[in-house]
């Protein structure tokens, strides 16, 4: 199996994450409606309530819980996800825009290298605005990943310069 190139892995992936922005751009609209009525619709009942007779208590208490909280409270989450929704699609355009590379042949770049660093520092603010330790390892993961590619462009710029 190829990884670079066209009909290759890479190719794959950025088909794939194609189709992931553009769902992740239509769950984001459908949060802004679905948050912005669940926040300031005051008499919405619990939904855990509604059809599922199996539900949790906690749930229906953590509900009941969030509708009594003030509006003022309940109005500050929404900026907190819209801030999420940002940093997803952010770290999906990135991704995108590195495996399109990929797909291209061009794998020992400088611009690789920025994609690679800017989208790990993306996944780091991602990682701790969601309390997330596996976003915070492939961050870590990625900065190396991206120490490795940088060291191996330095190579290739030497390479085509003695050739």
């Amino acid at each position: 199996m190829k990884y670079f190139g066209t009909r290759s892995l890479s190719s794959f992936m950025h088909g794939l994450l194609t189709v992931a922005w553009y769902l992740a751009w239509l769950c984001a609209a459908l949060a802004i409606v679905l948050g912005t009525v669940i926040v300031f619709h005051e008499q919405l009942g619990s939904p855990f309530s509604r059809g599922m007779a199996e539900s949790s208590r906690s749930d229906i208490r953590d509900w009941e819980r969030f509708q009594s909280l003030p509006l003022g409270v309940r109005v500050l989450i929404l900026p907190y996800f819209g801030a999420v929704m940002t940093l997803v699609l952010m770290v999906l355009r990135k991704t995108r825009s590195l495996f399109s590379n990929f797909k291209d042949e061009v794998v020992f770049d400088a611009g690789n290298v920025r994609l690679i660093r800017r989208t790990s520092k993306l996944v780091i603010a991602l990682a701790v605005l969601t309390f997330s330790a596996g976003s915070f390892l492939t961050a870590v993961i990625l900065l190396l990943i991206c120490e490795i590619l940088a060291a191996g462009t330095v190579l290739k710029e030497e390479h085509d310069l003695t050739v």
